[in-house]
């Protein structure tokens, strides 16, 4: 079921960007829960603001980035992420920072982290949450 809400706000996201004009489409790759435990990120950008959707091995995100400004290294934001091989979890919901080392509008590396609650379904921890900090190491292109 959050594989589909996933896919769904994936579709979403990327049918609704498609009819806005301005801003900039950017891919990216790494490691960590943005970019689904471990593949790519699909990043669409316009000024201070980003929206993004992670597709890895076993597991997807979406997500908001804010920057104080478009040239500022320093990026708040939240996330929802499903199927978390690497924490064993159905669902990740997360505040996020990242470090993005040429600034939030330039290309090249990020470096971040989240703390939010995960979520267990399946198993014998069913139905409990729990309280996880994550990495994200990534390459904007």
């Amino acid at each position: 079921m959050k594989m589909k809400v996933a896919l769904t706000t994936l579709a979403l996201t990327a049918a609704f960007t498609a009819t806005v004009p301005a801003g900039e489409f950017i891919p990216a790759a790494g490691f960590g829960s943005q970019y689904g435990d471990l593949g790519g990120k699909f990043i669409y950008r316009e000024n201070n603001m980003a929206l993004y959707v992670g597709v890895g091995v076993n597991a997807a995100a979406v997500g908001v980035h804010l920057a104080p400004s478009a040239a500022s290294s320093h990026v708040f934001g939240a996330q929802y992420a499903s199927e978390s091989d690497v924490f064993n979890a159905d669902s990740l919901l997360l505040a996020t920072y990242d470090y993005h080392i040429s600034g939030f509008s330039g290309r090249g590396w990020t470096v971040g982290g989240g703390l939010g609650t995960a979520e267990h379904q399946n198993g014998r921890r069913e139905g409990d949450n729990k309280t996880v900090a994550v990495l994200n190491i990534g390459y904007k292109f």
